[in-house]
């Protein structure tokens, strides 16, 4: 039986929309950023974060997704990262 280690995150709009329908388009390259922020962040586990979607409200810090400094409304996300050998770490 695979075991997961859960992490909540705090993700901005552009990361909660591809998270969620793995899109988003607002006539700028935010989508591609975003992404090239989550597989250097993630890497292959970028394929773990899910979205949830409750607002947490304005926020300072960093997207936990993929490391955006903008400032801005943060969404509520969570990373699901398999533990290597089914052995929870």
């Amino acid at each position: 039986m695979t075991t997961f280690e859960q992490t909540e995150l705090s993700v901005c709009v552009v990361c909660l929309h591809l998270l969620a329908n793995g899109e988003f388009n607002d006539g700028t390259n935010a989508a591609e950023t975003a992404a090239t922020g989550m597989e250097r962040l993630w890497g292959d586990n970028a394929r773990h974060l899910t979205a949830d979607g409750e607002e947490l409200g304005y926020s300072t810090w960093p997207c936990d997704s993929c490391g955006d400094t903008d400032h801005g409304d943060r969404y509520r996300a969570t990373a699901l990262i398999p533990n290597r050998g089914g052995e929870p770490s």
